[in-house]
């Protein structure tokens, strides 16, 4: 386009004329192509430098590298270099109709053995990589439990177990096959009565080749690489077997380093399948914690009397426990009956390395008072992990069904270590054997709640088991946790402090009677301030099942509150018999006034079980009581937690009433520091 021709407007006034403004013509400027120049030599030599350096990378580029998510993630490595394997041993094995039939040939050197079992070579598994393809690449699933199985034995007794665990939807069940026996899982099947719709488990043939002319070796070398390819395709969370005496030894022993090296967890059955039935109600969270869950009984022996504590042992020695043994802790006083010395020498406790009796004896020949007999109780448990670690507390006075310990192994996984729990039971505080015959507070008769049948509606297998929720402690017969244990532990610690501190510490409200340990009266402050509960049994009421009995026979009050008690009331005289031909009929001694029943001789808790809903009902069903016995809602729970919250701070905590405005999560103690 040319230059316009139009004159640029000037300023006459500033002596400038508009003629340098226009556009001359001959003057216009011509283009001239720009004259080429060779590259200097230095860019040269750095342009061929590149060149050989990107030749030499193509060159020597490495093939065999991972991708990049494998070489951060070694388990996705792992699931990769599996499943390689099996779709290079699918290919290049025969189909099923073509594995290998009869026996295979035995070496030169062994021609003349007549052992059956002599095949030691290669592994392969013509079948497990058909179901194990169906779940490749599903790595989201979370509760995955296994049940691996060798004899036709211990089959047979899983199955039922397996079955209900999968018709139940708390887990993902596999079932895997790991023995010798050839026999087709649709035959298995079939001689156990079952099918798909009324077993949704997934079935896996985990059998290598030539397993019926194998060796111990090979079977267990197998035992161990089928394993490792279940692990890398449905990444289980459990692994579930039957004992020892049940399956073959290379399973069991396989199955136990192979879970060890994947850090999973395996559970060994100590009994029959039959009779831990309550399984199949246990997520794989709860299942986990099955090996790791310590239990320790702690048990105040009184003071000359041996017949009630002797009597308490003998039952816990006839107890099952499901192939541990809980630790033993007696705390015995100044003056013990030497009856009671020679039988805890002679007394066989357990062959088991986890359980162990530990015996502690005061020195100290004075009574001791309500301060420290209570310190002396709580300081005799301390959890190693409390998280795991729980205390049975006991009294002598209390008599123990055999069935006692699946009860609390049940009622414990369930309400505290399965994934739900975790949730809804962050107030529960324990789980109580008995069934108390009276209030704590008045003796007055107690009367357990009944369920909401609204509520339990959902459970379609049979009425629920009759439990309730009560904030109220027992020292008969109950399970505390170890982290609220712990708690406890700091409660009592802050409480004397402050105790210590004041100028003059206001009295404690005696609420409970002294028939019981000081330490309950405790107990029941830290279970008012934190909002506490404890899980309680109504089912003894129905007579129908009792875990626990408490006899009145050789009670003796607790040791801190004798001085208190009235003295015994002097015998009759002769003189005041008026007739002689009557017979003489003591006063009857109160005792802890107790209702004794006739405990359950079952070894199992599965007869109980039976008769109502295998299924526990959810913590958040149950009814709940107050200390005094009274039926509470949720929002008459929530205020009597706020008051008494207020009144404990500023009575016993060291706060001001100014500071009653906080919220309930600040703490029960106002501490200087």
């Amino acid at each position: 386009m040319l230059p316009s021709r139009r004159p640029f407007l000037a300023d006459e006034e500033l002596g400038k004329k508009d003629d340098d403004h226009r556009v001359r013509p001959g003057r216009t400027q011509q283009w001239r192509p720009k004259q080429w120049k060779p590259p200097r030599p230095r860019r040269l030599l750095l342009g061929l430098v590149a060149l050989y350096l990107l030749y030499l990378f193509f060159k020597n580029m490495p093939t065999d590298l991972a991708p990049a998510p494998e070489r951060f993630n070694p388990a996705f490595a792992q699931a990769r270099q599996a499943a390689l394997q099996l779709q290079q041993q699918q290919l290049q094995s025969p189909p099923l109709a073509h594995t290998p039939q009869g026996p295979p040939d035995r070496d030169e050197s062994d021609t003349e053995s007549t052992d059956e079992l002599y095949y030691d070579g290669k592994i392969n598994f013509y079948s497990l990589a058909q179901s194990l393809h169906r779940f490749q690449g599903q790595s989201s699933r979370y509760h995955v439990v296994i049940f691996a199985a060798a004899s036709l034995k211990s089959v047979s007794d899983l199955l039922p177990l397996a079955c209900q665990m999968a018709n139940r939807k708390f887990n993902e069940v596999h079932f895997v096959l790991m023995g010798r026996e050839d026999v087709s899982i649709e035959g298995i099947q079939r001689v156990n009565g079952l099918d798909d719709a009324s077993c949704p488990v997934n079935w896996h043939d985990a059998r290598p080749d030539y397993a019926q002319w194998s060796t111990d070796s090979r079977m267990e070398r197998a035992v161990v690489a089928g394993l490792g390819y279940v692990r890398a395709y449905l990444h289980p969370r459990v692994i579930l077997t039957q004992g020892e005496s049940w399956e073959d030894p290379f399973l069991s022993r396989g199955v136990r380093s192979e879970a060890h090296e994947m850090g999973i967890s395996h559970v060994a059955l100590p009994n029959a399948a039959r009779d831990l039935m309550w399984m199949s109600t246990l997520d794989s969270s709860a299942l986990q914690a099955w090996n790791n869950v310590q239990v320790e009984f702690l048990i105040h022996a009184p003071s000359e009397s041996s017949g009630s504590l002797i009597r308490l042992i003998r039952t816990l020695q006839n107890a099952d426990y499901l192939g541990g043994t809980p630790s033993l802790t007696i705390e015995l006083p100044p003056r013990v009956d030497p009856e009671l010395l020679r039988f805890l020498r002679s007394m066989e406790w357990s062959s088991h390395a986890s359980g162990k009796v530990t015996l502690r004896r005061r020195i100290q020949p004075h009574d001791m008072d309500s301060t420290e007999a209570s310190l002396k109780t709580v300081e005799a448990f301390y959890p190693r992990d409390p998280t795991l670690s729980h205390v049975l507390v006991l009294s002598p006075q209390t008599e123990l069904a055999p069935s006692f310990y699946h009860y609390l192994m049940y009622t414990m996984l369930r309400y505290k270590h399965s994934n739900r729990a975790k949730q809804l039971s962050t107030k529960l505080i324990g789980i109580s054997l008995e069934l108390p015959s009276s209030r704590l507070t008045d003796n007055e008769p107690l009367i357990p709640p009944e369920l909401d049948g609204n509520q339990m509606s959902s459970l379609r297998d049979g009425q629920p088991l009759p439990l309730f929720l009560w904030q109220a402690p027992n020292s008969n017969a109950a399970l505390y946790f170890g982290d609220k244990w712990a708690e406890f532990h700091e409660f009592l610690s802050n409480r004397f402090a402050v105790q210590e501190g004041a100028d003059q510490a206001p009295p404690q409200d005696k609420l409970i009677s002294k028939k019981y340990p000081a330490v309950m009266e405790y107990m029941l402050e830290f279970i008012r301030g934190t909002g506490y509960y404890m899980v309680y049994p109504s089912f003894p009421a129905k007579g129908t099942f009792t875990l626990a009995t408490v006899h009145n026979e050789l009670y003796q009050l607790p040791e801190e509150f004798v001085e208190d008690s009235s003295p015994d009331s002097p015998e009759p005289s002769p003189e005041a018999i008026d007739n002689p031909s009557k017979p003489l009929t003591p006063d009857s001694v109160e005792g802890l006034g107790v209702v004794e029943k006739p405990l359950s001789r079952a070894s199992t808790v599965m007869p109980l079980l039976e008769r109502f809903s295998l299924n526990l009902p959810r913590i958040d069903y149950l009814p709940l009581l107050s200390y005094s016995g009274e039926q509470l809602s949720g929002s008459t729970y929530a205020r009597g937690l706020e008051d008494y919250w207020n009144w404990f701070r500023t009575r016993y905590g060291g706060c001001s009433e100014s500071s009653s405005s906080q919220t309930v999560s600040s703490g029960l103690f106002c501490l200087d520091g």
